[in-house]
């Protein structure tokens, strides 16, 4: 009865390690995913970027969403920011650039890092700031359909970023993969070119090569850049990106950063980015929770009963004892007590020609040929012929003898014994 609760206790705890298990489990990186939402943990998200920014930040970092009117015009109204809108956050901008506007020229800064320029519908902020749009990467057609797929940020199709000097920062080069260069941008002074891009190949001409400027405007600041996805989990990773990422964030100098999440401000934060594990959808639909919590009962229920074995009782059969030691001993003694010498010779030699003609085809009782069975005895076990013919000779008398001695039958059995020990060999 113990066996049996140890058994089910083991069972149930490896039912228990299994279900965290699968609980815990991480799922395979979407790279398609360019949510870039606070909560995702997949490359293109901003998990880990916002955790080591909230973490190095002197001043501060925060992410923010719903309304932007609200936190620009009257939370922050008092102090100054640095606010960074990335990816896809030009909806947002469309409906309250003059609020942006005005905080640039209050003093705040703000950092456009996105790839939809050019779906800005209002002119008032490309007029206001003197940038025209974003002239799309000649190679961004070409992968939008494999969009950041893994194997493309796998290639080695890189360019390099230079970082012009002006700034806050000296000349640098950095090595960037293509596919988080969105296009170009076509700047109009008073913009000061920050960084430029180059390669190999001949994707763009020497004026169209801007992919991140800067220019006062007012008290404050405003950059734009096209490569929004060096804010990702992926780029404040990477060795090569994080500087470059960095250098952005501290042209616009010594003041808290405030990123607007687009999940936050579209109000689906808290919905994305859940597990795809089959575990996880079990568990989020009611029905199929309850389901499967039924199947993990009846499953213990059955270890339960089922765990105790149905067997009978084997009854322990003792072998067969052998008696042919007892036999021979018997004959033994009747061969002692008769003293028949004759007699006992007679059947090891009955035995001695038969296991001949069984093992060797050799009849050594055919008296017409057998010097010729002789030979081939000779030749078997390596006798002399003459000698042999003297062993087998003798045998053959004694056993037609009426009386031989102890010594005698010893001898002539030693001779049988040694002829089929060279026959054996």
């Amino acid at each position: 009865m113990k066996a049996n609760r140890i058994f089910i206790v083991v069972i149930i705890a490896l039912m228990a390690v299994i279900l965290l298990f699968q609980v815990n489990a991480p799922t395979r990186f979407r790279w398609d995913d360019v949510s870039q939402s606070y909560k995702s943990k997949q490359p293109f998200g901003c998990y880990v970027m916002d955790s080591v920014l909230r973490a190095s930040l002197p001043q501060g970092y925060e992410v923010l969403g719903n309304d932007i009117e609200q936190y620009i015009g009257k939370k922050y109204k008092g102090g100054k920011h640095t606010f960074l809108l990335t990816m896809n956050t030009y909806e947002s901008i469309r409906c309250y650039d003059i609020d942006i506007l005005e905080s640039i020229k209050d003093g705040n800064n703000v950092i456009l890092a996105t790839d939809e320029y050019y779906d800005i519908n209002d002119q008032d902020i490309e007029e206001e700031l003197g940038f025209n749009s974003l002239s799309p990467n000649s190679v961004y057609n070409y992968y939008e359909d494999n969009y950041f797929k893994k194997e493309l940020i796998d290639s080695t199709e890189y360019a390099t970023v230079r970082w012009h000097t002006g700034g806050r920062f000296t000349a640098a080069s950095y090595l960037v993969n293509r596919m988080f260069f969105m296009g170009y941008l076509e700047l109009e002074p008073p913009f000061r070119t920050l960084a430029t891009i180059s390669s190999s190949d001949d994707y763009s001409s020497n004026n169209m090569s801007i992919v991140a400027g800067i220019r006062d405007y007012g008290k404050g600041k405003i950059v734009v850049m096209s490569m929004p996805l060096l804010f990702t989990n992926y780029g404040i990773l990477d060795d090569n990106i994080r500087p470059l990422a960095l250098r952005l964030l501290s042209e616009c100098g010594d003041l808290p950063v405030v990123r607007f999440d687009p999940a936050l401000i579209d109000k689906v934060g808290d919905k994305e980015q859940e597990s795809e594990s089959p575990l996880r959808y079990l568990l989020a639909n009611r029905p199929l929770r309850w389901a499967l919590y039924l199947a993990l009962a009846t499953l213990v229920a059955f270890v339960a009963f089922s765990a105790r074995r149905r067997q009978r009782i084997i009854p322990v059969i003792k072998p067969p004892v052998n008696h042919m030691m007892d036999f021979v001993k018997r004959i033994g003694g009747i061969y002692f007590k008769r003293h028949d010498n004759v007699d006992l010779l007679n059947k090891k030699y009955v035995t001695f020609s038969n296991d001949l003609r069984v093992k060797t085809m050799i009849d050594i009782d055919n008296d017409d040929n057998l010097d010729d069975e002789l030979l081939a005895l000779s030749n078997r076990t390596g006798i002399p012929l003459n000698e042999l013919q003297q062993q087998v000779g003798d045998v053959k008398d004694a056993v037609k003898s009426s009386w031989i001695s102890d010594r005698q039958l010893q001898q002539l059995i030693d001779v049988m014994n040694d002829i089929m020990h060279r026959i054996n060999i």
